[in-house]
């Protein structure tokens, strides 16, 4: 958590995350009457760079704050990345969501979900043939490959894909 006075060059981010398990406080039920926007709330984590700015498909902080595929690291410079590039979460949201509904309902701490949300809400950027691939040829849209449980690699829903992040994040 932050506080008063305290720097921090990925305030954004944890301000998100700090929010997050402020909401689940009260339990899980509140989450799942409001849903759609508290999932919503939680793809905000990923929507800044370190600095504060929306970075979200604009390459002059994108460029900066996230993974590419290895596709899609020539055009991380380009201004937007509308029509060029998606953002995709290495676990899909709804799987990240529904998880930590049952961390709460489980009894996990507030430190011990923000940490699983740290750790799963992550975005790589890959090109629009990527996401066609893994969406639409290998069915992941909206899961990870079979056999694949929590703990395991976090990113093995892109190797599936043929799919090579690069860490640039700086």
């Amino acid at each position: 958590m932050i506080q008063d006075g305290e720097p921090s060059s990925d305030f954004m981010k944890a301000e998100y995350l700090d929010m997050a398990v402020r909401m689940a406080s009260e339990g899980s039920q509140p989450l799942r009457e409001t849903i759609r926007h508290s999932r919503q709330f939680l793809r905000g984590v990923t929507d800044f760079d370190n600095h504060g700015n929306y970075a979200w498909k604009k390459g002059d902080y994108a460029k900066n704050s996230y993974e590419f595929s290895e596709n899609a690291w020539p055009h991380r410079e380009l201004k937007n990345y509308n029509k060029v590039l998606h953002g995709e979460h290495i676990i899909p949201l709804k799987m990240v969501f529904d998880r930590w509904l049952e961390l709460i309902d489980a009894g996990y701490s507030l430190g011990q979900q923000r940490s699983f949300l740290e750790r799963h809400l992550i975005v790589v950027w890959i090109t629009i043939a990527e996401q066609q691939r893994l969406d639409r040829e290998l069915g992941l849209r909206t899961k990870m490959p079979e056999g694949w449980s929590w703990g395991d690699d976090t990113h093995a829903r892109l190797r599936v894909a043929g799919i090579n992040p690069m860490c640039n994040i700086g």
